[in-house]
């Protein structure tokens, strides 16, 4: 990413930033009413209602998480790729270890960019500065799905 592209993911990071959980709960939240049969890849929230998790401490924490991530991934924007791929390779193990599939990935990228464009009111040129530092994030973690998968 040019400097200019990383400038404009930071400075629209900010809006979501502010607020990190309920901007990871409001990304979850519409992940699981989007796709719903992804929730039950969750065997701590999978019994639960989009309402009781919008309040559950635990889920609160997990989409804090996310939130961490992220934010830690675009404050690296500004090094070498080096410490973005060690960020998204662990994403990647975790979640293949839980056997989380690169279809739940991807419905989990069309909604953070759907979250992203509206809350934080997009134009088409952010939108696709933001999908291309998702593309790039994504090719880590499916080149260690992939990886893993052949080590299986």
């Amino acid at each position: 990413m040019n400097s200019d592209e990383v400038y404009e993911i930071k400075r629209t990071w900010e809006i979501p930033a502010t607020t990190p959980t309920e901007s990871g709960v409001a990304i979850l939240i519409r992940f699981f009413t989007k796709y719903p049969s992804n929730l039950q890849k969750f065997s701590t929230f999978k019994d639960m209602t989009l309402d009781e998790l919008k309040n559950n401490p635990r889920f609160k924490a997990h989409a804090n998480r996310i939130m961490k991530v992220f934010d830690d991934s675009i404050k690296t924007l500004d090094d070498n790729c080096s410490h973005l791929e060690e960020i998204w390779t662990k994403i990647a193990q975790s979640h293949f270890n839980r056997q989380i599939e690169k279809q739940s990935f991807n419905e989990l990228k069309e909604v953070i960019l759907e979250v992203l464009v509206a809350a934080c009111n997009l134009n088409d040129q952010q939108t696709e500065i933001w999908l291309k530092l998702l593309d790039f994030v994504y090719e880590i973690i499916f080149k260690t799905i992939d990886q893993l998968e052949q080590d299986v």
